[in-house]
This record gives structure tokens, C-alpha cells and sequence, in this order.
């Protein structure tokens, strides 16, 4: 009882979420004001493109847990999608550090380097995903786009066929393809 005394207001807000009342949830988790709460309140707001609210959780929180093993990952995506590219990498090269395996983050670097235009260096991070993960989607689909960045325009075209191989979205494979 004393456990639900002391975290009711995760709770509540783990019930509001639940029964999609987000802004019940929000109001809830702010009360909370714990690691879970602000990692909540950082992804609500995030998916709702609020990034200086998510960026603001997310940072509460690495604040008292700095190898949370998400929220470094989190907040470079906030970066990247407010296009602060050096913030971001500064949050992709901790996520790393907590995960070194972490295909989202190296995705994100390699991303960040194609947006910058230094294609060599965005083709090296994407070889280092698809060596984790070899169906890797947005890596396979955006180094055909680099190849084109490139002007290679035969070696972007057969990228884009092996991107149609591995992601393979015939009617039987439809469901995969889904996101």
C-alpha cells in the first residue's frame, strides 16, 4: 500500500495512457517527477514533435541517470530532428557507449553525415549497421541515396534492388514492411 501511496501518480498516468487520455497522463507524470515519469513525458512529447518540452525531460532525467540506457538515444533524435547535427552526435556517441550495438544510433550518425554532405563517412556507418543488422531498411534504402549524392549512378541502382530484396514487401510479406 505505502508503494502505491508513493507512486500514484505514475500510476494514474500509466492508467490515462493506457486508456489514451494523454494530457491526463502528461499532468500526471509531471507530478510524479521520476526517472520513469520524465523518460514518459520526454517520449509523449517527442512523438508529438514538441522537442523543446522532450528535450527538457530527457535532460531532467540524464541529469540523474546519465546511462539511462534510451534517453541519450532519445535526446539526439531530438537534435537531429531540430537539426542541431553536433548536439545529436554528442547524444548518439554516449548511447553508443551505454550500447555500442545500438543500430538506431549509428543509423542517425550515418544519417547526420549524409545530411551534411560528407557521404564517404555516412557510407562507413552505414556499413557498420548493416554489419549488426544487414536487413537494416533505412540504412540499405539511404545508401542507394548516397550513391546518387555520389554520382554513382549504377551502384545506386543496384543499392536500390538489393533494398527491394531484403525488404522484400510482396503481398505474402506485406504485414513486415509496416511502420
Amino acid at each position: 500500500m505505502l508503494y502505491i501511496g508513493l507512486k500514484r501518480h505514475t500510476l494514474l498516468a500509466v492508467i490515462y495512457q493506457t486508456i489514451q487520455l494523454e494530457n491526463k497522463a502528461i499532468e500526471e507524470f509531471s507530478k510524479a517527477d521520476d526517472v520513469y515519469s520524465n523518460y514518459q513525458l520526454g517520449l509523449i512529447y517527442k512523438k508529438n514533435r514538441v522537442f523543446d518540452k522532450a528535450e527538457y525531460y530527457y535532460k531532467k532525467l540524464l541529469s540523474s541517470q546519465s546511462d539511462h540506457p534510451y534517453a541519450n538515444y532519445d535526446l539526439g533524435y531530438v537534435y537531429r530532428e531540430m537539426k542541431l547535427y553536433d548536439k545529436a552526435l554528442v547524444q548518439y556517441q554516449q548511447a553508443l557507449k551505454i550500447d555500442p550495438q545500438n543500430t538506431y544510433a549509428l543509423s542517425d550518425i550515418a544519417y547526420i553525415f549524409k545530411e551534411k554532405g560528407e557521404y564517404k563517412k555516412a557510407l562507413e556507418m552505414y556499413d557498420k549497421v548493416l554489419v549488426i543488422d544487414p536487413s537494416h531498411k533505412y540504412a540499405l534504402w539511404d545508401i542507394a541515396v548516397v550513391y546518387e549524392k555520389l554520382g554513382m549512378k549504377e551502384r545506386a541502382e543496384e543499392q536500390y534492388k538489393y533494398y527491394h530484396k531484403m525488404t522484400d514487401c510482396s503481398f505474402r510479406r506485406f504485414w513486415n514492411c509496416l511502420d
